[in-house]
């Protein structure tokens, strides 16, 4: 399987989130304009789950990813 880069600022917003059991989209934030389209990749590629009421969880993969910042397709 290849390992593909998730880039330096979803990684970062994975990184952000790992230790909370769940959290909103502000929480992730960069600070950075294009934070709501890397975030809206992220859950559409199941690295956080989406709860509802705007509450999101980090799964399995995302914290498989966060170690070196690579990704299994």
């Amino acid at each position: 399987m290849a390992a593909i880069s998730l880039g330096e600022s979803r990684w970062r917003m994975v990184r952000r989130v790992l230790k909370k059991k769940k959290f909103r989209f502000e929480d992730s934030r960069n600070m950075t304009r294009h934070d709501q389209l890397h975030f809206d990749w992220l859950v559409a590629n199941g690295f956080f789950n989406d709860l509802g009421n705007g509450w999101y969880v980090a799964t399995d993969r995302a914290k498989e990813a966060a170690d070196m910042g690579f990704y299994k397709i």
